[in-house]
């Protein structure tokens, strides 16, 4: 049986110092997870680019899983905060909501695109762990309720069916596009096509 990796934080950073001490880690980690990728990613590296000792990164963090949970845990709830706002819209026009969504999931994924793909790389282990399930799930409820709305699907099962068919086209459709380069005016284009076939295939009003 796998060994659980601990990737909970030893403690919270609250002081000032101990704040920008973290801060310095995360910024250390996320460049050399850009730059080199994750087998350039040891504990040692980052604290080495992030100025401070190695004891420091130890007291915050117990291994360097726990920092790239961390980071994946911050680049989430990050995106969760600039999407919110669109599908919590009031109003019934679900396609433009649809639409809003999807270009500024795209945007947001281009921009993290060479983070995305080290972080998916280096932490593929940390998705079968109990706090990772526990981060995704509150965009996962926020998705769900709005396909529900959106579709009007009464029957449980195709619900299940459609909502996990739409995250996996849009996520996927999205990884392709921001892959191959697409940036501004062709990655909205790209964007809107599969907004198209999503509101003609379910009729979303």
């Amino acid at each position: 049986m796998r060994k659980k990796i601990d990737i909970s934080l030893k403690k919270e950073a609250k002081q000032q110092r101990a704040i920008a001490t973290v801060a310095a880690i995360v910024e250390a980690a996320t460049y050399i997870l850009r730059k080199e990728g994750p087998a350039g990613f040891t504990a040692n590296k980052v604290a080495e680019k992030a100025g401070v000792n190695i004891s420091s990164f130890y007291q915050y963090f117990p291994n360097k899983e726990a920092l790239l949970f961390h980071i994946t845990k911050l680049n989430w709830e990050r995106q969760l905060r600039q999407l919110t706002p669109i599908l919590i819209q009031t109003g019934p026009e679900h396609s433009r909501k649809l639409r809003d969504f999807i270009r500024e999931f795209f945007v947001i994924e281009a921009a993290e695109a060479d983070l995305r793909q080290a972080l998916r790389i280096a932490s593929i282990d940390l998705r079968e762990t109990d706090e990772f399930k526990a981060l995704i799930s509150k965009g996962a409820d926020l998705t769900r309720t709005f396909i529900e709305t959106a579709v009007g699907l009464p029957d449980k099962s195709d619900l299940d069916f459609t909502v996990n068919f739409i995250v996996l086209l849009v996520t996927s459709f999205a990884e392709r596009s921001t892959n191959e380069g697409f940036t501004g005016a062709e990655l909205i284009c790209q964007a809107d096509l599969l907004t198209d076939i999503l509101v003609g295939h379910f009729k979303i009003a």
